[in-house]
Formats: C-alpha cells, structure tokens, sequence
C-alpha cells in the first residue's frame, strides 16, 4: 500500500424507511418489488451475511458507503455459495470462514457505525469453539472467499490512489489562498477588471477525481476509519464540480469580457465556500488515510525483529510521521519544545537506520541510503520553521520546504520498498 502521508497537503494550524429495506438499506423512495435472493444454504454464512445486510441498513451507516456494502456482500455469497457447489467437501470449511467473518466484521463495523448487527447464532459459535476443518482437498478445491480484510486491504489502498490524484492534481487550500488573494483584492479596491481578474483555479473539472472515488467507495468491503470521511469529501467534491465547469466555460468565450465579470462575480459568493467545504473534506480523508496507516505501521513494528533492517526503515518513517503530527498543530504562538522533541526521535531513528543500511551485504540499495539523506534534511527545515516561530517571524517558508522534502521522503521510502525487498516491512 503506497504512504498515505505522501497524499496530504501539510501546513500550519489554520489548514488546516421501510420494513423491507433490510438487505438494501433504508429507502425514502416507494417500495418496488426486489429479487429474491439466494441463500447460501449454510447456516453461518446465511446467518452473517443477513446480520450484516442488516447493519447496512442502519441510519448510522452513510449513504454514500450503502452501496460498496451491498456489494461487498452479494459479492461474499456467491462466493460462499460457489465454493460450496463446486465441491460439497468444502462446506465446514466455507461454514467455519463464515462464523469468523461474523465476529471480526461485527466488531469493526459496530466500532465505527453503531449499527445494528446482530451477534453470531450458537451454532456459528460453536464452530468457533471447535479447531478449524484440517486443510486438504476440500480447501485446495474450494475456490477461496475473499476475506474482510483483503478486502478492506483493498479499498484502503484505492482510497490511497484517490487522494494522491487529488493532491496532485488539486491543491485546494493553496489554489483557495491564490484566488482570494487575486481577485477578493481587487473586488475590494474596486479597481479595473483586467484580462487575469476573476480567474478561478487553472483546474477544469473534479470529473476524475470523482470517478475513482466513486468506485474506492463502491468497493465491497468497509474501512471504518474512511469510509465516512470518503463519502464526505464524495460529496463536497460533487458540490464544486458544476460551478468549476460552468466558469471554465465562461472563461473561453467572449462573454468572460464583455460582461464586466458579471457571471463570475455572481459565482464567488457560491464557489468559495463550497471550495472552502472541499478543501476541509479533503483534510479530514486524508487525516483518516494517515491515522490509519501509521496505527497499521504499529502493529508491523511490533511483530519484526528488532535489528532487521525493514524494523529500521519502519521505525524511521513512523517517527518522521509521528513529527508530522506535531508539525501540523503548529501555529504562529505555538510552544515549539514539542515538535522540536519529536525531530530529535527523527534524528535518532534516522542515524540508527543508516548504520544499519551501511552494514548490509550486499550494499543497500541507493534509493535506501538516498531516504536517509532526505529525511535528515526534513529535519532541518522543520527546525528552521521553529526558529521562525520562536523568533516570531514568517515560517511559512520554512513549511512549504519541510512540506516539499516530506513528501520527497515519501517517494524515496517506496522506492527502497520497490527496489530492496530486504528492507520491506512484513
């Protein structure tokens, strides 16, 4: 999974109803006729499947996210069901797979909806109580049933691709500064309109950007730290769209001069603040991608030795995210011991991650040792914002470096990933 942490736009504190809607949610719409469904015909997955139908119905559960459940669970039973057709000796291992995904989906959704999902029936507990079906033919011949986590795996990871197109292509609390810079001045000094007055942001649509998140968030499966963030920053973006559309067509045609900026004037009262909405909501996704990867990253820690080099190269990153964290509560009067304390754990990291890449035989790759340079140089630009801070001067210079190189460090860690398979995490 790419660093959520290389997606998000980094800066000060200023950044930034009816009875039969059980499987297909909750409908304001009148009831039509549905097709049955068919049951998978063991009693665990029937029994999880249902509960989780029933979860996806709840008034907790965004509207937006309804959709990829639906999916993720029609997608589960014909998989179950399949396995169980395709090889009948297959059924207590497809039955045991149920009742674990019962109990670990439960848990997850429970923990970010509050919705209701009934526990598992006795007999799926029991199967629990008992040791798992040995492995052999009926396993080998089953086609496996893709589990929660590989698909929460994979949604996180397409709601990762999402916001590196959206950073990349739109910077939106910078491109939201420039254009009030621009044109509100000018606005208010009542000054000539001239050719560049009442530009809006050089982006032509969110049509892109829309498309692959609408489909990160159709995808089976549920991140529960995300998905309401993703269905959030969905619609804001679908707010906005129309209106960047509209003055884009403006601006190309002869209207855009000869009106006296009517149209655009008439349009800044609504695009600003659904930009400003947009811009919030992108914050807040990308503050769950990276939240959730770095208690991810954890977890991995936890389980690698303790001198191997992915260890290191992991310990590094997750300081250098942990300073992140820091560095965005920054603001102009802010006590700066903090952060400076967390640089130093960057510092300390890093020196310990290259003695261990210069030890390597082998050589460690450059684009390794290449991250360690990088990362030393984060440092020094996030010391040079808190001597900025301290002195009460400007720091946003300093910011936009340490923003710059940060993101810089994020391309240099996967490409060690890519290129040194001795020092990937896991």
């Amino acid at each position: 999974m790419r660093s959520t942490a290389s997606t998000r736009k980094l800066g000060m504190s200023h950044r930034s109803a009816c009875a039969l809607a059980l499987l297909w949610g909750i409908s304001a719409t009148p009831v039509v006729a549905v097709t049955p469904v068919t049951p998978v015909g063991v009693e665990s997955c029937d029994a999880f499947l249902e509960a989780y139908a029933q979860c996806a119905a709840s008034p907790g559960v965004p509207e937006a996210a309804r959709p990829g459940i639906r999916q993720g669970i029609n997608t589960m039973r014909e998989s179950f069901r399949d396995s169980v057709l395709r090889n009948e000796a297959a059924r207590p291992t497809v039955a045991y797979q149920c009742a674990q995904a019962h109990e670990a989906v439960r848990k997850s959704l429970v923990d970010a909806f509050k919705c209701g999902f009934p526990a598992a029936p006795a007999a799926s507990q029991a199967l629990l109580q008992s040791p798992p079906p040995p492995p052999g033919s009926a396993r080998a011949t089953a086609r496996p049933a893709p589990t929660p986590e590989a698909q929460a795996l994979a949604k996180a990871n397409a709601y990762t691709e999402a916001q590196n197109h959206l950073v990349r292509s739109h910077p939106l609390e910078q491109q939201l500064a420039d254009y009030r810079r621009d044109n509100e001045r000018v606005l208010k000094l009542g000054t000539k309109f001239g050719a560049n007055a009442w530009y809006h942001f050089g982006i032509v649509d969110f049509d892109g950007v829309i498309d692959e998140l609408e489909k990160a968030v159709a995808l089976p499966g549920v991140v529960p730290e995300v998905d309401a963030q993703a269905s959030r920053l969905l619609a804001a973006l679908r707010e906005v769209n129309p209106i960047l559309k509209a003055l884009t067509r403006y601006q190309t045609t002869r209207e855009f001069k000869e009106d006296g900026f009517k149209f655009a004037r008439e349009q800044h009262a609504i695009l600003v603040p659904r930009v400003d909405a947009a811009a919030k909501a992108m914050d807040a996704y990308g503050t769950a991608l990276f939240e959730r990867e770095i208690a991810r990253d954890e977890l991995r820690l936890a389980a690698l030795p303790e001198d191997a080099p992915a260890r290191r190269l992991l310990s590094t990153s997750l300081t250098l995210r942990r300073a992140v964290r820091r560095f965005e509560a920054l603001g102009p009067k802010a006590d700066v011991a903090p952060f400076l304390a967390a640089l130093g754990e960057v510092s300390n990291a890093n020196r310990h991650l290259g003695t261990v890449l210069d030890g390597m035989s082998p050589k460690a790759n450059s684009s390794c040792t290449g991250y360690t340079d990088t990362v030393a140089s984060v440092i020094g630009h996030g010391r040079d914002v808190a001597r900025d801070i301290r002195a009460k001067s400007d720091p946003s210079q300093p910011a936009q470096r340490f923003n710059e190189t940060y993101n810089r460090s994020v391309r240099d860690l996967e490409s060690c990933h890519k290129n040194e398979s001795r020092v990937r995490p896991g």
